[in-house]
């Protein structure tokens, strides 16, 4: 926290200042006559304090025999969480080799300027806002239009630059040739409708091609990872792994800036990796017996699959609802025996205290974060004449 408030421009910013953006209350400040969003800095100190509480604390059962049976309460952010993405990402790699007859992958990078127009740094959970939002209604749409095969679906994956400001990935998983080119328009429609983006960071003409936002590779599990001048991609779920933050690694152990970055993904609810409807379904083909979610897995032995720690949460305090239909070894029997807490003295046990998460809506104060809109020019092919100073 000491090494983020000194090194870090943006660490006093609010997290937001958009009108009505949603918030969790303890990322929040004020109550009835409004609310605003803490900093940066209070919020990754909140994050850390909520995760640090979660490493301690395990859901308590009794079975039908009366016996202890403990859970643990995981969220999205634990190593095991990583898991799950890579598990996904390997069933929908199956599913490609087996369904598509001429698998490419295609990762796409979207950013933009951390910069807001008095030339400070931006809110955090706006610029990625800024980011994100465009890729629904003008980058998938630039993608359908520009893509000429019969089939693609996709990835999105959130993810943080060294300054902890977001960005995001997008890899398109295509049955049949296609080339770099065929991806330009999706990344002019970003420049286009992303305010905040610049060309300089989206050149799809750049002479070095790992700074280009545009990577191809066809997907071939028989592909030598070690050969020269191969553009194939032999392990399709390390390969976007990759691109998801520290993969099986403690939270703490990680970077600042990740650490800031996944505070910012807390206090908005932001998920760090989608898939598209297809993708899904490919998905549930693979594993459908997937005992996992959005909101973390669970314990498979002894509970249905998809049940989340919320839901035997809120089963527990909703006289309509049983515990039991969300556990494995009988319809009855099963009881919550509230939540366990370690430490240095032991285990000790805490009623269920309240459900879900809280979320607020903040008043806007959008004159702390002036725009700074960028030209949305195509990237230029280089030539005699160009100006390569920025480069």
């Amino acid at each position: 926290m000491d090494d983020f408030i000194a090194d870090h421009d943006g660490s006093h910013r609010p997290v937001s200042v958009v009108e009505s953006t949603t918030l969790r209350e303890d990322a929040s400040l004020g109550a009835d006559d409004g609310h605003r969003s803490k900093s940066w800095s209070a919020v990754l100190r909140e994050f850390l304090g909520w995760y640090n509480d979660y490493r301690w604390m395990h859901l308590r059962f009794r079975d039908p025999d009366g016996d202890l049976v403990r859970a643990p309460m995981l969220n999205s952010h634990t190593p095991a969480y990583g898991d799950i993405y890579y598990a996904k990402l390997k069933a929908l790699e199956r599913q490609v080799l087996q369904k598509f007859e001429n698998p490419h992958v295609v990762m796409l990078t979207l950013t933009g300027s951390t910069k807001n127009g008095a030339g400070g740094p931006r809110c955090p959970a706006d610029h990625l806002r800024d980011v994100v939002d465009p890729f629904e209604n003008n980058v998938r749409p630039a993608l359908h239009r520009s893509l000429d095969v019969d089939r693609w679906e996709y990835a999105k994956v959130i993810e943080h630059h060294n300054s902890g400001y977001g960005h995001m990935h997008v890899a398109v998983f295509v049955d049949g040739e296609v080339s770099e080119a065929d991806f330009r328009p999706a990344i002019d429609a970003h420049l286009k409708h992303c305010d905040i983006a610049h060309r300089d960071a989206h050149d799809y003409h750049h002479p070095e091609e790992d700074r280009r936002p545009i990577s191809v590779n066809r997907v071939d599990p028989d592909v030598d990872p070690n050969a020269d001048d191969v553009a194939a991609v032999s392990n399709l779920g390390s390969y976007i792994a990759e691109y998801i933050g520290s993969y099986g690694e403690e939270l703490f152990d990680r970077s600042l800036a990740e650490l800031a970055f996944r505070s910012v993904c807390w206090a908005t609810g932001t998920q760090r990796v989608t898939f598209s409807t297809g993708s899904r379904e490919l998905i549930d083909a693979e594993l459908p017996d997937d005992e996992t979610s959005d909101d973390g897995p669970v314990e498979p032995s002894h509970f249905a699959p998809g049940t989340t720690a919320e839901d035997i949460e809120k089963a527990a305090t909703d006289p309509d609802r049983s515990v039991s239909k969300h556990l494995q070894g009988g319809p009855d029997g099963w009881s919550l025996d509230g939540v366990g807490v370690v430490d240095e003295r032991g285990e000790s046990r805490h009623d269920v205290e309240n459900v879900g998460v809280s979320y607020v809506q903040i008043d806007g104060a959008e004159h702390l974060d002036p725009p700074n809109p960028q030209p949305p020019d195509r990237p230029r092919r280089r030539t005699a004449d160009t100006d390569l100073s920025h480069y």
